[in-house]
């Protein structure tokens, strides 16, 4: 009867119940050893992401650095200012985190295993023999290599035996629609590490 009611509730409401994630749903949660009905006692979902969305604001602020801030800006009226400044405006809210917490928590990630950490020029070389420089990732171009050169004969004064490397940060910054309907939108500032390939 358990298996009925749960194909049952699959295939009936929202169509975007798949197969799989109805065999992880069992596999994961139902036959997990801690899973126990008791806790569904008066269960609603949304009341449950509140809960979430509440801890992760109290909690997840202070993680990894991050900090959160009001900034003042200028913001331009139709009344003439002899200044030309516009007038002050605060927006509360704002989530930062220094570049240096940024780095470190990358460093410590799975993937960074796959980072490259010494530059290289890449060479291609034709059937008749023929070489050419290729040009496809950050630590494969002149600069970085120059780079980390002038770093490696850098002085270090605290007696430092790690190895020196160079992080490569790499920004740009783009308008993103928030709803798929209205023209809510942001324009958030993107940061890519140069020393993970491209590929990955």
């Amino acid at each position: 009867m358990g298996i009925w009611q749960l194909m049952t509730w699959m295939i009936t409401g929202s169509r975007q119940k798949s197969e799989a994630e109805v065999t992880r749903l069992v596999h994961e949660v139902i036959q997990a050893e801690d899973f126990d009905r008791s806790h569904f006692d008066g269960f609603n979902a949304h009341t449950q992401m509140n809960h979430f969305d509440k801890s992760e604001n109290v909690t997840n602020a202070g993680l990894d650095g991050w900090k959160e801030s009001s900034v003042d800006i200028l913001v331009p009226t139709r009344e003439r200012d002899p200044d030309g400044n516009g007038q002050p405006f605060t927006i509360p809210g704002l989530f930062h985190r220094s570049l240096t917490s940024v780095i470190r928590a990358v460093f410590t990630e799975k993937a960074a295993k796959w980072f490259h950490l010494t530059p290289f020029k890449r060479i291609w070389k034709s059937p008749t023999g023929q070489e050419q420089r290729l040009y496809d990732e950050l630590y494969t171009s002149d600069a970085w290599i120059t780079a980390h050169d002038d770093l490696q004969k850098q002085q270090l004064d605290n007696r430092c035996t790690l190895e020196r490397v160079i992080a490569g940060l790499m920004f740009w910054s783009d308008a993103t629609h928030l709803a798929q309907f209205g023209n809510a939108s942001a324009w958030p500032v993107y940061l890519f590490f140069g020393n993970q390939s491209k590929y990955i």
